[in-house]
Order: structure tokens, then sequence, then C-alpha cells
């Protein structure tokens, strides 16, 4: 009887290791094999920055396996190294034996110190861009939160069709800003959103200032606890600075 159980239990074991070794022979063939090509890929998403032929070098490196050998994981990270993709996603379109790739771009809202730009999530990356963008100075793991700040600031300067030009961030964490028409603003250093409320009276008073300064205004400053003070320009200062610049 022992004997009899013994020889049923080796024949169980040997057709199990004949199947294990069979799946992975299969396996092998569907991974290899000419017969399952991969058809079609599509790529959905803004990508309009990225360059195409960058995306079809990418193809031919990397999406010339079959369907069922090619490495996802690996062509998406050679997708995310493409300056302009933030994201990416790859999956196998099973009705079509393809390939379905979705590109999440980066979407640039400032310059960082002139070196890289920042993402709308607040993330600095490095491209080639030629348009105007804000300017964003500060230590770097304060970008985050500088992208915050100024989506917060621009919100309130354009009660006064107003946006910011350079917003800065000092090493000892206090906040200024210059306006796109050349307006410096001291905001000072950020305390239960008190930035956020004096600026918001600032706007409330912006036309009484510029009515009684006649708009000659070489700087706000907002780091006072009970209002603000406003500092005239020196046009005789300015005049010479100018001609300084123009005899450069």
């Amino acid at each position: 009887m022992l004997k009899k159980e013994s020889t049923i239990r080796k024949v169980t074991t040997t057709v199990y290791i004949f199947i294990f070794l069979t799946l992975i022979f299969l396996s092998y063939q569907l991974m290899t094999s000419s017969n399952f090509p991969i058809t079609q890929i599509g790529i959905k998403g803004e990508y309009e920055n990225i360059n195409k032929r960058q995306i079809n070098l990418i193809k031919n490196k990397f999406i010339n396996e079959n369907f069922f050998g090619i490495n996802l994981e690996s062509t998406r990270q050679a997708f995310k190294k493409l300056p302009w993709i933030r994201d990416v996603s790859i999956r196998r379109d099973w009705n079509n034996f393809g390939l379905l790739v979705e590109i999440e771009s980066h979407k640039p809202i400032a310059r960082w110190k002139n070196r890289g730009l920042v993402n709308n999530f607040g993330e600095i990356f490095h491209a080639a861009y030629e348009d105007d963008l804000p300017l964003f100075v500060g230590p770097e793991e304060f970008v985050e939160e500088m992208t915050v700040k100024y989506n917060q600031i621009n919100k309130i300067l354009e009660k006064e069709s107003m946006q910011i030009g350079t917003i800065s961030l000092s090493k000892r964490l206090s906040w200024e800003i210059y306006t796109n028409n050349y307006m410096r603003i001291f905001l000072g250093k950020e305390k239960n959103n008190i930035i956020v409320n004096k600026l918001n009276i600032l706007m409330e008073n912006y036309h009484h200032v510029l009515s009684e300064l006649k708009s000659q205004i070489e700087y706000i400053d907002l780091r006072y606890k009970d209002g603000f003070a406003v500092k005239k320009l020196n046009e005789k200062l300015n005049k010479i600075n100018k001609q300084k610049k123009t005899a450069l």
C-alpha cells in the first residue's frame, strides 16, 4: 500500500514538473515569436512641446519586441526621460494587439533662477522654452511653497490687472515680488496668512495711493504690523539711471 502511494506521488510530481516546464516553454514561445507583433501604438495626451523625432527613437529602440515580450516599465522610463514629459502610462491593447501610451506633459508657469522651469505642480524641470515667463528666485526646497504663494498673490493682483513678474524668497524666508508693471513690493515673512491679508488691504487702497503719488512709486513695504509704507520714486535719480543704461 505504501509503495503504491509513493509511486503515485512520484508520478504526480513528474506530471507537475512536466506541466511547469511546458508552461515555461510556451511562455518563451509567446514572448519571442514573430507571430505576435505589436500592430499599432496609440499616443494620447498633450505633448505639443515634445519632439516627435524623440518619440520615434523610443519606439524603434524599446518597442521592438512582440506583444507579449515588450518590457512596459523600461519603455515607460525611456519616455519619462524626455524633457517635457512629467509622467506616462503604458498598457497593452488586447483588442488590437497594440500599445496605448498616455502622456502627461509639464505645463510651465515660471522660470527657476534662469536655470530651469517650474510646472504647475511646483516641480523644477529642464527644457528649452522661448516664451516670457515670471521668475522664481529662492531656496530649491521651497519651490512648491513658492508655487502656492505665486497663485495666491496673482489672484489678488488680478483685481488691479497686475501679475507677478518676479517672486523671491530669501534664505531668511522673507517674501518679495516685482509686478509686471515694475512695482516692487516687500511682503515680509509669512505667518497665519498675513501676506494675503495685507495684500488685500493694499489692493483696496491701491487707487488712492496711486492718485496721491501720481503713480511714481519706487516700492511698497507691507512688513509693518498695522499698515504699509510707500516710497515715492526719485524722478531725478531715475532719469540719471535711464541715461546711464542708454549710454551702455
